[in-house]
């Protein structure tokens, strides 16, 4: 501190902002849900901080091979530690099972053992060998896992504790055109991911879960000022991504697929248009991650005034001080924990509700995102002059 000046006083330093309570809403917290082989693993949640943790914790390349390459796969895009929540299903349970809301041996009892902390959540699978998927292009199991776990993302929401779901898009039969287009699914909650490290027919989830938990909500998995992804191949089934038309892989981004490309003037793979499963404001990761986010800081902030009391004007109307005082509550909360990620946020209530007989308070909560540039056209030509 420096020293004074002039004759003897006292300074007063007014501080503003400090009665801002703190609202601690992480952007990112994954969960793996994918088959294990060993019985101490099926059904059991844990969580995990590294690779190294993960085998320290009975998730080796001996005994469980698929969710130790997941989870590998995970960390090695991540870059670094973080939680990472992990739950071992039998071969034999498809991934619709996996979802679904009932189920309480699947993603349910991760996301309510996590205590509502994981928001991003990768589904996956290895069948065992008798398992035969019916013809087509995809697995039938993942048109229907993203059919049933739009219950498990509604519920999710409901309570206040939003979800969003990758699940895993196995390649059945590469040489026939997709008959389902995750688009036309109307459940944006989750999301089809085509294509991984391995040309097998699997697909990289934990990819997209690493990518998506390394950077803040509003930041797109195929953002090109994050560089590449760390994988060195990327397949669809069986073909390479860098040897596919790029026409094929325009018509999987424009199906509702989140899948891999490659990029003019650039080494290494990245992730096309983080399309969900739908058509509605949702339809992209980043919108879906963006309000979820809002969400949970809103419910956090209102929830101290829950029994709290406001006061009525005489024609039964409520306050109209109250009512801008609630609603800059909000705001200055969506404001302060989302500042730079979004473009603007509006709260409102009306002073028109029958409070004193319903006892109900509604706000109207609007969230203005920022653009993306997910494409840029050149207008170019010749000049006599500059």
């Amino acid at each position: 501190m420096s020293q004074g000046n002039g004759t003897p006083k006292v300074k007063a330093n007014v501080a503003s902002g400090n009665l801002l309570r703190q609202i601690q809403v992480i952007d990112g917290v994954a969960g793996i849900v994918g088959t294990a082989y060993k019985p101490t693993n099926i059904g059991k949640v844990e969580r995990v901080y590294s690779p190294e943790d993960a085998k320290a914790k009975g998730y080796t390349e001996q005994d469980e091979p698929f969710l130790f390459q997941a989870i590998n796969e995970f960390y090695q895009e991540l870059g670094g530690s973080q939680e990472l929540w992990i739950l071992g299903t039998e071969d034999k349970t498809t991934m619709k099972a996996a979802v679904t809301s009932t189920n309480a041996d699947g993603v349910k009892k991760l996301l309510t053992n996590s205590g509502g902390r994981v928001n991003l959540v990768a589904v996956c699978r290895k069948p065992d060998a008798t398992y035969v998927s019916p013809a087509g292009f995809l697995d039938k199991d993942v048109q229907d896992a993203v059919i049933a776990s739009k219950t498990l993302g509604e519920y999710q929401q409901s309570i206040n504790k939003p979800v969003r779901i990758f699940i895993e898009g196995r390649v059945n039969d590469a040489s026939v055109a997709p008959s389902f287009e995750p688009k036309s699914a109307e459940n944006t909650f989750a999301g089809v991911v085509l294509g991984g490290s391995r040309n097998d027919g699997s697909a990289s989830v934990a990819l997209v879960l690493a990518r998506a938990c390394k950077y803040p909500a509003h930041v797109k998995i195929g953002d090109g000022q994050n560089g590449a992804l760390s994988i060195t191949e990327a397949y669809i089934g069986k073909d390479k991504v860098d040897e596919m038309p790029i026409e094929k892989l325009d018509n999987f981004t424009d199906a509702g697929f989140i899948t891999f490309h490659t990029r003019e003037g650039a080494a290494g793979y990245y992730f096309s248009v983080d399309k969900m499963a739908g058509i509605d404001d949702f339809r992209t990761l980043v919108h879906g991650r963006l309000i979820d986010k809002a969400q949970r800081i809103s419910t956090a902030t209102d929830t101290p005034f829950l029994e709290s009391s406001v006061r009525m004007d005489a024609d039964g109307r409520l306050n109209e001080s109250d009512a801008i005082y609630l609603e800059e509550v909000t705001k200055a909360q969506l404001l302060a924990n989302m500042a730079g990620q979004i473009s603007g946020a509006q709260v409102s209530i009306s002073t028109d509700q029958d409070l004193i007989n319903t006892n109900t308070l509604e706000k109207r909560i609007q969230i203005q995102p920022l653009g993306y540039m997910t494409w840029i056209v050149l207008n170019m030509g010749l000049t006599k002059t500059i």
